[in-house]
């Protein structure tokens, strides 16, 4: 039976994850031998990695697959980012150890605030869950997080790796488009500004959009209703799930990076990676007035910030500077000049292959 150095658990991450293909490419680096138990398409699977396909579906069904994959793994040592397949590892552990380490990229327990199907006793189960997955986690070989503040706080051994840009999978520098183009890219939802966006679209008419991400199942139908009704839909194209490589080559001649992020407790606190990798790229920023955000755009001045009360309210002043942009060329060259002042800052930021050594010290010591 084949044995490999690490098996991957994200039975609730789509293979395309920016996250996860960091950290497989880390792995790849480093000369070690994954599988990988995910959903998504084979296609964006990195060359030489085993992938066991994993139903997408009800969040029961992820849940069993986070259960039943620690059990069929063949790894040394086991990785996994998502909340259940920390807790499913940390039982499969109680029978059968082998080390493992785990990704903790999102305050579980704040996230939740920023899910509009938590109500009631789904909300109820989610925060169980959440704190089930932090005691797991603090009990991980390894316990990598992406932020300072993240839980779990204390762990046996707790390891710091920021979100930060990843240049294997970023174009290079180049100029701006004739056409004025912004850029999003991340998950496609309310919470993420996807409203704020589209209504932009429709005041800044100048302007086109190219939105990276999956749409949430909530948002879908209202999306597919903008599509056939707004005077703005022909000028934004939704390219879906793609792997990060295929996200960023959209950066290539555009003008600006949109992070129009709602006022969430989660995003109160949390850094948003794009905004990072829009700066690597030498792309401006226009960003919701959040505390962290609003440090980076003001030290670089490589961007603006806009409030957030309403979509409308929101809308109406991004808008107001895209068109001041298009308006006025060299305004925008003085911003843009900014940004790429920031491009080496950002393009030497990323520590992912910290998470691959560990991995490795790991699986060594198995053998």
């Amino acid at each position: 039976m084949t044995k490999f150095d690490v098996s991957i658990i994200a039975a609730g991450r789509d293979v395309s994850n920016a996250r996860l293909q960091r950290v497989m490419a880390s792995c790849l680096a480093e000369n070690l031998s994954i599988e990988l138990f995910s959903s998504g398409n084979r296609d964006d699977v990195p060359n030489g990695v085993v992938f066991h396909t994993l139903s997408k579906g009800s969040k029961a069904l992820r849940v069993t697959n986070s259960l039943v994959a620690p059990w069929r793994c063949r790894g040394s040592v086991l990785f996994t980012p998502d909340p259940e397949g920390a807790i499913s590892i940390w039982l499969c552990n109680l029978l059968r150890r082998r080390p493992w380490v785990v990704d903790v990229r999102e305050d579980y327990r704040l996230l939740i605030e920023d899910r509009h199907w938590a109500k009631g006793l789904q909300k109820f189960i989610a925060i169980i869950v959440a704190k089930f997955a932090l005691f797991a986690s603090a009990r991980a070989d390894a316990t990598i997080v992406v932020d300072d503040w993240l839980r779990p706080e204390r762990a046996k051994n707790r390891i710091v790796v920021r979100n930060a840009p990843d240049v294997r999978f970023l174009p290079r520098v180049g100029q701006a488009d004739a056409t004025p183009r912004a850029l999003y890219v991340g998950d496609v939802r309310a919470s993420r500004g996807l409203w704020s966006m589209l209504r932009t679209m429709e005041l800044a008419s100048d302007w086109h959009l190219d939105i990276a991400g999956s749409i949430s199942a909530i948002d879908l139908a209202r999306v597919i209703e903008w599509k056939e009704n707004s005077p703005a839909a022909s000028r934004v194209k939704f390219h879906g799930t793609l792997k990060p490589a295929d996200s960023w080559k959209f950066a290539s001649g555009a003008w600006v990076g949109l992070s129009l992020l709602e006022s969430t407790p989660a995003f109160q606190r949390a850094w948003p990676t794009k905004i990072g990798e829009y700066l690597a790229c030498g792309l401006p920023v226009i960003s919701t007035d959040l505390p962290r955000p609003r440090e980076v755009i003001i030290a670089s001045k490589a961007g603006a910030t806009v409030d957030y009360e309403t979509n409308e309210l929101t809308a109406g002043q991004t808008a107001g500077i895209l068109n001041s942009w298009a308006e006025n060329p060299a305004e925008y060259a003085k911003v843009r000049a900014r940004a790429n002042a920031q491009v080496e800052t950002w393009r030497s930021a990323a520590s992912y292959d910290r998470i691959a050594t560990v991995i490795a010290n790991l699986a060594k010591s198995q053998r």
